[in-house]
């Protein structure tokens, strides 16, 4: 395949290299003709988007494409609290001058949840996103900080800073979400991610789609996507560079910009944090290096992009509740140690006047782990290579079509996965993947996209263990998976709706611990259903969605009463649903002043085993609440700008929590975790000349409470600094 994928890149190349480039110049701005500094500016042609960058000083952009003078092209502006414009490049006079109106909107040019070029505004499915301005506002280190304020997301941390941090969507389990990095898969072997360990500095933006994605994304997209999403390379000369301090002698320091330099688009974005933690051994450290280079030459464009992150954390154990008295004292000498690296090579063509886009994705991930306890040492090492050819051709001005193949092998290899003379071995899979997704773009207001993915999933011979796993021959399995999305505007109206199907392969420790050598791949189907309405010449909107997800064929260990379901060690025998509700609010009655907030009721519950009328796995019944999804959570966010000020109020809440022995897990017994508030303050003020003081207040309302039950989460805490930026124009 990969072979093949050469081949066309090389025709592709010889097709489209003559064709010669245009330049776009022009300024955004607002209503008053103030400059709007990093909107998003694309040309979309009819096959998706051709070329993007972000405004830089003064709102000026320049973009340079071949297809710019197409009969179709069209410039898409994009930014938070402003509608989205479009503007037909071809009665267009240069310089452009574009005005954006005031909309409480968090739109963006194409997002994650379609295979197609699909405005955020414009999809039948659960969209958020988490723009640029909102990021650099913030003054936020950690980017699992931003999804706190993203509907249906519950955010649980093993306590302070660099703590394990797992996130559960709709219900959904915490391997349940396909995490990308510009579209590169960053799941372990099985789904498994560890959302503690991205900074922000590096980001662009952060796109999720809410609910089962499969038949777009592949694998892991049981619960949604989430895509962080790096700075594009391309842009105006910025330059951002960052020093702060605070509680637990924090340190951060961080460093990010990019320029055109010889005809090559750069970004790049360099942190390093580091924080002592409230107790001993609950230090952390993290650095990251990012790097994005961009070409354009004609119609064609290729773009690399490289990411690395090291850091390593004490693990103290849970030094707060202990209802079992379990806990013997502060951990001094576990550690965990994890560098992860992800690349990418994308090559796009885009030909016959925009109506036909051809892109070639290579991507590589490694992950290795190290963790060091009283018990000696032991490492967890995940990898994949991908390779994916995709078309995308506007058959109709009103029906586009993408199809494409991908193909991935992933690999796994711990110190826990041995084979009989106890030596570890690897476990890899391979799966090859084809899709078809359509988009109609009907008279009236209707946007409906429908689509199918196939997936062929290969998982290589495993060796016996010499105990209880039998040699397990190699084993193939095959899915499928739909989807359908809606979406109908009608003045301030929007209606929307989707359906979808979702897969997760085994982990590599399903696999190894079971006597079991035909286990499935894990399953979601889901379906929700949503109006938008904005009030008030669009200075408020309000957004209601109901959801419903049903899992199923889910892996469990049986034994005792439950053998008698199944003669393997374990089986996909269970069950599990989550529905509810996501209330959203934006108001946005002036350029200064924008407020966000949601509410999430969630309705989660264990269901009966397969041929079962009232069995759950122990110690759980059927009808209890999932582990760590909460009925109730909510959060909101308001910031302001006036003068030399800005800044912002925001808290965060979840109600009580389902959770498990602090020591033991689940075995120990189950235990009910109080629900928690925290509230922020965050300030900025420009000193002038582009550098400006900050400081952020953290649960400013000094609240104790632990996300994961016997983690104290960090009481009243706070940070200060000075940052400098340079936006230049081209």
């Amino acid at each position: 395949m990969y072979i093949r994928l050469q081949g066309l890149a090389a025709l592709l190349l010889l097709f489209s290299a003559g064709l010669p480039a245009a330049s776009l110049k022009g300024t955004v701005a607002d209503p008053s003709g103030a400059p709007v500094v990093g909107a998003q500016v694309a040309v979309s042609v009819p096959a998706g988007i051709a070329a993007r960058t972000l405004t830089g000083v003064n709102g000026s952009f320049e973009l340079d494409t071949a297809v710019a003078n197409a009969p179709d092209a069209k410039l898409v502006v994009a930014a938070p609290g402003f509608r989205t414009a479009e503007i037909a490049l071809a009665a267009a006079s240069q310089p452009l001058l574009v005005k954006l109106e005031l909309a409480p909107l968090q739109d963006s040019v194409s997002v994650v949840g379609s295979a197609i070029d699909v405005p955020a505004s414009q999809q039948g499915g659960s969209t958020s996103i988490v723009t640029s301005e909102e990021i650099r506002q913030s003054n936020l280190a950690q980017a699992v900080d931003l999804l706190r304020f993203l509907p249906g997301m519950a955010v649980s941390q093993t306590g302070f800073t660099g703590g394990l941090t797992s996130l559960y969507l709709r219900g959904g389990y915490d391997d349940f979400n396909l995490v990308e990095i510009d579209g590169i898969p960053v799941n372990g072997f099985g789904g498994t991610f560890d959302f503690a360990h991205i900074p922000a500095e590096e980001l662009d933006r952060v796109e999720v789609i809410r609910g089962p994605e499969s038949a777009v994304a592949g694998e892991y997209a049981n619960s949604g996507v989430v895509n962080f999403v790096t700075r594009e390379a391309g842009g105006a000369p910025n330059l951002d560079i960052l020093a702060e301090g605070g509680t637990y002698q924090e340190r951060r320091f961080g460093i990010a910009g990019g320029d055109t330099l010889a005809g090559f688009g750069i970004s790049f974005a360099a942190s390093r944090l580091d924080d002592n933690g409230p107790v001993p051994n609950s230090d952390y450290r993290n650095e990251n290096l990012m790097l994005n280079l961009l070409r354009r030459f004609g119609s064609q464009s290729l773009n690399f992009h490289g990411d690395f992150d090291s850091n390593t954390v004490g693990e103290p154990g849970p030094y707060g509740s202990d209802p079992n008295n379990n806990y013997a004292g502060i951990d001094t000498v576990s550690r965990s140690k994890n560098n992860s690296s992800d690349y990418l090579a994308h090559y796009q063509a885009d030909l016959f006047s925009g109506r036909i886009k051809e892109d070639l994705f290579a991507s590589f991930f490694l992950n290795n782990n190290g963790y060091t306890s009283p018990y000696g040492f032991s490492f967890n090492k995940d990898l994949r290579g991908q390779a994916e050819w995709r078309m995308t051709a506007s058959v109709k001005p009103w029906y586009t079509v993408a199809l494409g193949t991908v193909e991935t092998i992933e690999e796994v290899r711990n110190t826990y996965i041995t084979d009989a003379s106890s030596d570890t071995f690897p476990i890899r899979r391979n799966d090859l993947a084809f899709y078809l997704e359509n988009r109609f773009q009907l008279p009236g207001g209707w946007s409906i996209n429908a689509g199918v993915r196939g997936e062929f999933v290969s998982t290589g011979a495993i060796p016996t263990d010499g105990y209880s796993r039998p040699v397990f021959p190699a084993q193939s399995v095959s899915a499928v998976d739909p989807k359908v999305a809606a979406a109908y505007t009608r003045g301030g109206t929007r209606l929307h709706a989707s359906f979808g199907t979702g897969f997760r392969p085994p982990t590599g420790f399903d696999l190894a611990y079971t006597d079991n050598p035909s286990l499935k791949p894990e399953r979601t189907r889901g379906f929700d259903a949503g109006v938008e309405h904005r009030f008030f010449h669009d200075i408020l909107s309000l957004d209601a969605t109901f959801f419903d997800n049903r899992y199923y064929d889910l892996i469990v260990i049986l034994g005792g009463n439950l053998s008698v379901l199944s003669h393997y060690e374990s089986d996909n025998i269970a069950n599990a649903r989550g529905l509810g509700t996501e209330y959203s609010a934006r108001l946005r009655p002036a350029r200064w002043f924008y407020i966000t907030g949601w509410y999430t009721w969630l309705d989660s519950e264990i269901l009966s085993l397969n041929g079962t009328a009232n069995l759950a796995p122990a110690p759980f019944t059927v009808g209890q609440q999932l582990l760590r999804r909460p009925a109730n959570s909510g959060a909101f966010a308001a910031t302001f700008t006036r003068g030399r000020v800005s800044g912002g109020l925001d808290g965060y809440f979840r109600g009580s929590i389902l959770d498990v022995d602090p020591s033991y897990g689940a075995s120990a017994g189950l235990f009910q975790n109080p629900g928690y508030a925290n509230l922020g303050l965050n300030l900025n003020y420009k000193l002038g000349r582009g550098l400006t003081a900050y400081g952020n207040l953290r649960n400013a309302l000094d609240q104790h409470y632990e996300e994961v039950f016997g983690y104290p989460s960090p009481r009243l805490n706070f940070v200060t600094g000075l940052k400098w930026s340079f936006a230049g124009a081209k």
